[in-house]
């Protein structure tokens, strides 16, 4: 189950996918990023899912608030979710976890068919949980910062703002709704027209 970059760029075969729910999670730019989207100098920020229980614990519950979609006010990560041919599995999850190296782990999820449509499915997602060293509890809470560290961060995949922007087209292409993510887009757009001023 991709909810990053794996939305619109996935570089591995694809028996078939789907656009999916998970539940009890939410995406947020609370991930480091030294080697896609940043430099171990100037870091960059690239999703990460976050437990619900995990906000409480941090004592971010005040994330908890906000809907998460214009519809559903359960906390629910819209993706794509992938069902890759035996014959390839190998070589995919080796590319994954080359690809989400920088503090990312496994766990095992129910995806649900975005639209409801049909039964759940179990699949594999990578997440920077809090005990990563690159997690950074910080933009969770502070859309600015997060926001001032997207639009100057650059790394060897390009810029990070390309990345949070590809991320608001995936999400506006399927109708999902996401405040955190509308509102960190709007002021990384205004941090870069300021910078360009």
């Amino acid at each position: 189950f991709g909810y990053g970059s794996l939305c619109w760029k996935s570089d591995f075969p694809a028996a078939e996918n789907f656009v999916g729910n998970v539940y009890g999670w939410r995406r947020f730019f609370a991930q480091k990023s030294m080697d896609h989207r940043g430099t171990p100098s100037s870091p960059g920020l690239v999703a990460t899912l976050v437990r619900d229980a995990d906000l409480v614990s941090l004592g971010l519950s005040a994330a908890l608030a906000e809907p998460t979609s214009a519809e559903e006010g359960a906390s629910h990560v819209c993706g794509v979710c992938y069902r890759v041919d035996d014959a390839d599995a190998v070589a995919v999850l080796d590319s994954l976890d080359f690809r989400e190296k920088g503090g990312y782990t496994r766990e095992l999820v129910d995806v649900f068919p975005f639209k409801g449509d049909g039964p759940p499915v179990k699949a594999l997602l990578y997440t920077g949980t809090p005990d990563n060293p690159n997690f950074t509890p910080r933009p969770i809470s502070d859309v600015e910062f997060a926001a001032a560290t997207i639009a100057k961060a650059v790394g060897p995949s390009g810029p990070n703002a390309e990345y949070l922007f590809e991320l608001e087209t995936f999400l506006n292409s399927v109708g999902e709704h996401c405040g955190y993510i509308e509102r960190l887009c709007a002021l990384t757009r205004q941090y870069m027209q300021s910078e360009k001023a």
